[in-house]
């Protein structure tokens, strides 16, 4: 089965084992050894079931999983005009109220404050240094620059070093970097982001060729630490939070706060919407939920209105 991406699939498996365990519980296993095909009264005792220990967007996920079983197995939707299922939902999600919490934006000012708080001449924030200034510059989502473990490494999916090129090895002006698989990219056609040369100390091409002078050109993710371990997404997102805090800089930060960031900088400076868009690869206009406008910038626009 191709037609769902791995990360999907495992997702799903989880989902699809609670269902399963759940219908044991109750005796809605059908002689096949199966849970399906089920109905809709048991689908809302099966979302009842989590409302206490998982958010209501985790039972929507749980759900589309069993929807996904039917599927493998050949039988019809069973979300399908569920109306009393999406009642339980609405319900739910009221019960629990609204617990999400805004990822906030690294703009070039708190670039300047990871810079501040690094050692580069310690090879570990060279690292970290070069990872967060590509992410931030390449408008880069965390699965395309981390690795979830060495052991995961796919040369087919995951950067490495031979996916990074110059124009000029003598006075480079420009980054290649080769994406292989993306979100947006689920057949894996792949592409090239270009990145010119920043204002120092805020230049990704700079600090990746410097963090490469260390690391060299052996196999492996592009970002290692000195021990061999590689750059992980709760990794990245651990140290971006830690080096906020001892800033006393309070709000939530992401893996993806780069990505939103580099939208935020670049709508803020007038860069135009197509090109926002060009930049991160977007599909739709997705980008504009990510774009965080300052209060002082929206109470200023009353003046325009007089």
């Amino acid at each position: 089965m191709q037609g769902l991406a791995p990360a999907t699939r495992s997702s799903y498996a989880s989902g699809q084992k609670k269902f399963m365990e759940f219908c044991a519980q109750l005796g809605k296993i059908h002689p096949s050894g199966s849970p399906c095909p089920t109905d809709e009264w048991t689908l809302c005792l099966f979302a009842t079931s989590l409302a206490n220990s998982v958010r209501q967007a985790t039972i929507k996920v749980y759900l589309s999983a069993v929807r996904s079983l039917h599927v493998d197995q050949g039988f019809p939707d069973p979300l399908l005009n569920c109306l009393r299922l999406q009642r339980v939902l609405r319900g739910i999600k009221r019960s629990q109220g609204d617990s999400s919490r805004t990822r906030l934006p690294v703009t070039a000012s708190l670039m300047f404050t990871i810079f501040h708080s690094l050692d580069l001449t310690i090879q570990d924030h060279r690292m970290f240094w070069a990872a967060c200034t590509l992410a931030y510059f390449g408008f880069l989502r965390s699965s395309e620059f981390t690795v979830p473990s060495l052991a995961s490494f796919s040369e087919e999916l995951h950067l490495g070093v031979a996916d990074i090129a110059v124009d000029s090895p003598a006075s480079p002006s420009c980054l290649r970097v080769r994406i292989k698989a993306s979100k947006t990219d689920p057949f894996r056609k792949g592409c090239f982001i270009h990145i010119g040369r920043g204002k120092s100390p805020l230049c990704a091409l700079s600090a990746v060729m410097a963090y490469l002078e260390l690391r060299g050109n052996l196999p492996g993710p592009l970002f290692l630490l000195r021990d061999g371990r590689p750059l992980s997404r709760p990794m990245l997102t651990g140290w971006l939070r830690r080096i906020m805090a001892a800033a006393g800089i309070q709000g939530s930060f992401s893996s993806h706060s780069f990505r939103i960031g580099a939208a935020t900088v670049a709508a803020r400076n007038g860069v135009p919407d197509h090109l926002i868009q060009a930049l991160g690869r977007w599909s739709s206009n997705a980008y504009q939920l990510y774009i965080h406008t300052p209060p002082d910038a929206l109470a200023k626009l009353s003046q325009q209105l007089t």
